[in-house]
């Protein structure tokens, strides 16, 4: 009999061990939907945001995209536009666009994935400071976790230190400074070079307009951010619009008179001539990027025709642009004393002008020399030489053919001939 009830009593802890498990796994279920669950009921009056979106090339050259018109400029992905611009840089040999383009892709599913799952800190009590600090609202919550996620997440970073307001501007080195791709030459972003305050803000609108975030660009006196422009956004939880920069470590949100003032002091009469603190359209956002390719064609490559070539459709896409017109004159004049300094005899005795530091200046003891011509001469030239250029100008029939009777002069009495001033006699040899 005692080896009956043994065995019973060894029958008797499996199941209470099963009993055990299952007020265990109870008590788990009832605390997964008080505790963990509770904020995403509170959630409810939060929107969330759309799947990521997938955007389809563009363009496969950056001539593709200077021929598009403005309703195809606005279609076109920012990181697409951004990185065509990029080709062919010092820097940027050998670019890999579709896979720079995925990599973002894969950025905003991460946003994407950690901003869902922290939303509850909106409007759960427990994370009443977080609330108080995001103001409650949804559009300032995104807007940081954007910036937060791809700074500490994924490791986008300044390429350098940053330079105050007293010091001067460091021109750039190498392409990957001033566009995307320089956070992709590694595939761990916090071991790869690094952008600046144009890059970063790209980089943070590519992610969001993924998003379906209404993120657009804007810049400053030698800076650009970023800035929600919802206000008539299509969700309600959207509808907000703010400045928000992340060129440095870490988020801010400041107001337009901060720029004002930061990174480089400037006047509103500045403001207002070369439209910063606007929110640039596809068509400024690109001139941006032309701008920043003149500059390293320029200073880095000392191709100033290539140069000229990006200012010019830089102004041709933003008219308005003050700085646009600027760097067009500038790159213009130093093309211009490098042919004076390439031909100083010819330009001293001809124009009365010289190179002096890269600029044309008047040549105070040389005059300018005109070589004497004969006027008959000249007037004898243009005689045989407009026949010619109108037989290659005009198509075949419509000059008169030598033989052929030819059609009355519309001139006569009512209508008299051109006047004709006399030949001048030739000048004494």
């Amino acid at each position: 009999m005692a080896i009956k009830r043994k065995s019973i009593a060894s029958r008797r802890k499996p199941v209470a061990l099963v009993v055990g498990l299952g007020l265990a796994c109870a008590i788990a279920a009832v605390a997964w939907a008080v505790y963990i669950r509770e904020p995403d009921r509170n959630n409810r009056s939060y929107s969330g945001s759309p799947p990521p979106k997938s955007f389809t090339r563009s363009a496969r050259t950056l001539g593709d995209l200077l021929e598009m018109s403005q309703e195809q400029l606005a279609k076109v992905d920012i990181a697409e536009m951004n990185l065509l611009c990029a080709t062919g840089l010092p820097g940027a040999e050998g670019i890999d666009i579709e896979r720079c383009l995925g990599a973002i892709d894969r950025w905003a599913e991460r946003v994407k994935s950690e901003t869902e799952r922290h939303l509850y800190r909106l409007t759960d009590p427990r994370f009443a400071d977080h609330a108080e600090h995001y103001q409650h609202s949804e559009a300032r919550f995104r807007a940081e976790w954007v910036v937060n996620i791809l700074q500490q997440d994924i490791g986008l970073h300044y390429h350098a230190g940053f330079v105050g307001p007293d010091q001067p501007v460091v021109l750039p080195k190498t392409s990957k400074e001033c566009f995307i791709h320089g956070f992709m030459d590694n595939e761990d972003a916090h071991k790869a070079f690094g952008g600046n305050c144009l890059s970063l803000p790209a980089a943070y609108a590519a992610v969001g307009r993924r998003l379906g975030y209404p993120i657009k660009l804007a810049c400053a006196k030698e800076h650009a951010f970023c800035r929600w422009e919802g206000t008539d956004n299509a969700n309600p939880a959207w509808r907000d619009r703010f400045n928000f920069d992340g060129a440095g470590e870490g988020f801010s949100i400041d107001p337009d008179e901060f720029y004002l003032s930061w990174p480089r002091k400037t006047t509103p009469d500045q403001v207002e001539l070369c439209g910063w603190l606007k929110s640039l359209t596809p068509e400024q956002e690109l001139a941006v990027f032309l701008a920043h390719r003149g500059l390293i064609l320029s200073h880095l490559c000392k191709d100033n025709i290539a140069a000229l070539a990006a200012y010019s459709h830089a102004l041709q896409l933003w008219p308005a642009s003050y700085g646009a017109l600027q760097n067009v004159l500038e790159t213009s004049s130093r093309l211009w004393a490098g042919e004076v300094a390439a031909h100083p005899d010819i330009f001293r005795r001809s124009y009365g002008v010289k190179a002096v530091d890269g600029r044309v200046v008047p040549c105070e003891d040389t005059a300018r020399v005109e070589p004497k011509r004969d006027p008959r001469a000249a007037i004898e030239a243009l005689d045989e030489i407009n026949p010619r250029n109108m037989q290659r100008a005009m198509p075949p029939g419509m000059l008169p053919t030598p033989g052929l009777p030819q059609p009355p002069s519309p001139y006569g009495p009512a209508i008299p001939r051109p006047y004709r001033p006399p030949m001048p006699a030739p000048l004494p040899r």
